[in-house]
């Protein structure tokens, strides 16, 4: 994976991490924005060093009783504001992944333009994470629900 992410970081990583720093450096400017911007820069910490990571709902991550309800109805609300620019990113990401899946060499930069679109749609929330502390989560997630 520390190959992938090499070659991904010189090819593509850097100035895909860099617009979304930007991106969320302008919304964190606004109140409103501030939560996009949280969104942003984790998009932007997946984007620079995409191999070995996942994608992940703070719910998930944390548990549901640890997340408050006002901060639920709140990324839901924001979510829905973000939604119609979402759709329009994803579709450029799913379109740039397709392209890519059309060479046999660009085959894991479509996998990550294809994850990237699933991240974008709905970003607030979602938390990029590594592998293990994604399985790690999943594990003592499955436990507390067993234990219920």
């Amino acid at each position: 994976m520390g190959l992938f992410n090499v070659v991904w970081f010189i090819f593509f990583g850097w100035w895909e991490a860099l617009i979304h720093l930007i991106l969320a450096g302008l919304f964190a400017i606004t109140i409103v924005g501030i939560p996009i911007a949280k969104s942003m820069f984790q998009f932007a910490k997946l984007m620079a060093f995409p191999f070995g990571k996942e994608i992940i709902k703070e719910t998930e991550l944390k548990g549901s009783a640890n997340v408050s309800l006002i901060r639920k109805i709140f990324g839901t609300i924001v979510n829905v504001l973000w939604l119609p620019f979402g759709i329009i990113l994803a579709l450029i990401y799913l379109a740039s992944g397709v392209l890519s899946f059309l060479t046999i060499v660009g085959i894991p930069v479509g996998v990550v333009y294809v994850r990237s679109a699933a991240f974008i749609v709905w970003p607030i929330g979602a938390k990029c994470v590594s592998k293990k502390q994604a399985y790690a989560s999943a594990v003592a997630n499955e436990l507390e629900r067993r234990n219920k």
